[in-house]
């Protein structure tokens, strides 16, 4: 079977939820909420490179502007990178990663 690959057909941020909603083409909806979506950040400096360890991890503090989402872009067609309230911006998504995260794929 050939590895299938689904992208959002339309997302939303929901500031009074604190949550990141996703529509994706399959008619599948999924939720995520800030702080744990921000956690995950993929970055080099969020969740380390190599032999190199991120800088967040379980016992993270994280201010509310770190876990305040501001806007999301997509990045070609594989992936979403959110903008959060201190800047953050350099963690990218991957669609593959966000529905494995709902437990999707």
């Amino acid at each position: 079977m050939a590895d299938v690959f689904h992208r959002p057909s339309e997302w939303a941020i929901s500031p009074a939820e604190r949550v990141f909603r996703i529509t994706w083409d399959d008619g599948k909806v999924t939720e995520y909420e800030w702080d744990p979506l921000r956690r995950a950040c993929p970055c080099a400096y969020c969740s380390g490179e190599g032999a190199f360890a991120g800088n967040v991890n379980a016992n993270t503090k994280f201010s509310e502007a770190q876990t305040t989402l501001n806007e999301v872009y997509a990045v070609g067609r594989y992936g979403l990178t959110p903008e959060w309230g201190d800047g953050h911006d350099t963690g990218i998504y991957t669609f593959k990663m966000l529905r494995r995260a709902a437990g999707l794929d």
